[in-house]
């Protein structure tokens, strides 16, 4: 039975294949080009120097030079998505589709051994292949890791152990989708809108959640101590001593000191003095409250994430289970 699951999936097998050929491909060409970059540009040895090194302007043109990349971050997520609906997806839908599911389940195999088989058989394909994606893009973005501190960040999803378990999930996803739809198209594009959904609810609500952030007190206009340290930035707020804001994302809008420094009043279209400025700005205690979490809870969160979706795969098959025992032909 597990030599039939096998030869079942060998086409989707082939597939997996050429993409992760492609991704390896993708990642030794342009993860060249940046190794090349941050050698030859001097960022190597100015980030060597350490914190004190004045190392933005550098890092600013590597980044200039790689931002098309940032492009590819949304599909590479999304790959596991597809493994979902081209492995998961047509796993038992397409037998129900076709009818020959009546014949598989009048065998001396019952249905709830055939099923166990082809569905460990696909989720052994989704691990593996989860896994060396994982390795894949870990080599291709360790320049960007180092120059960047994103691997927290917007580079979270394609590193450490999550594309396994987001493999896994989808796969999962798509074999209870095909149970319950019973057709493979509509099960394919459920599988990819629940995915995407789940996807997005764990990186914008739930991942800032995982563990309290922690917050720090700096002021406006000095350095700020996270530079370097890979650390994720949720919230970065300019207030007053008062607590009143005056602006997010480490701005600040000068209007709005208008009512508190009469002496920033200065005819339209003209800027204020920046000695009176600074003086305000100290005299009113403008100051950033920056919320965090530092860059060594990213193995927690990567562990506490792959046991979530692993938890939510179960619950799929839980489903497709409950569905494929509820069919009477």
């Amino acid at each position: 039975m597990l030599t039939v699951a096998v030869r079942r999936l060998r086409i989707e097998s082939v597939g997996v294949a050429i993409a992760l050929a492609g991704v390896g491909v993708l990642a030794l060409v342009t993860g060249s080009m940046m190794q090349h970059q941050y050698r030859s540009s001097g960022l190597a040895d100015c980030l060597a120097a350490g914190p004190g090194a004045h190392c933005q302007q550098l890092i600013d043109r590597f980044g200039e030079r790689f931002s098309s990349l940032q492009l590819l971050i949304v599909p590479l997520v999304l790959l596991p998505a597809l493994l979902g609906a081209f492995v998961g997806a047509p796993l038992v839908a397409r037998e129900i589709e076709a009818g020959t599911h009546r014949f598989l389940w009048t065998q001396s195999v019952t249905r709830q051994r055939w099923f166990v088989t082809v569905a460990v058989a696909a989720f052994v394909l989704a691990a593996i292949a989860g896994t060396f994606y994982a390795i894949i893009a870990g080599l291709w973005l360790d320049t960007t890791n180092t120059v960047t501190d994103e691997r927290l960040g917007r580079l979270y999803d394609l590193q450490g152990v999550v594309p396994a378990a987001a493999g896994i999930f989808a796969v999962a996803t798509g074999i209870a989708s095909g149970v319950l739809l019973r057709r493979t198209l509509p099960a394919m594009a459920a599988t990819i809108a629940i995915f995407i959904v789940v996807r997005l609810t764990i990186g914008s609500q739930v991942r800032p959640r995982l563990a309290p952030a922690e917050t720090l007190d700096v002021a406006f206009d000095g350095p700020s101590p996270l530079t370097g340290t890979g650390a994720w930035v949720l919230s970065n707020r300019t207030l007053t001593a008062s607590g009143r804001e005056l602006g997010t994302g480490g701005s600040l809008n000068i209007a709005n000191l208008g009512d508190l420094c009469p002496g920033l009043d200065v005819e339209p279209g003209r800027l204020p003095d920046q000695t009176v400025v600074d003086k305000c700005l100290a005299d009113v205690g403008v100051h950033q409250i920056i919320r965090y979490h530092p860059a060594d809870r990213f193995w927690t969160f990567q562990l506490i994430e792959t046991g979530l979706l692993l938890g939510l795969a179960t619950v799929a098959i839980g489903v497709a289970v409950w569905g494929l025992t509820r069919r009477t032909a």
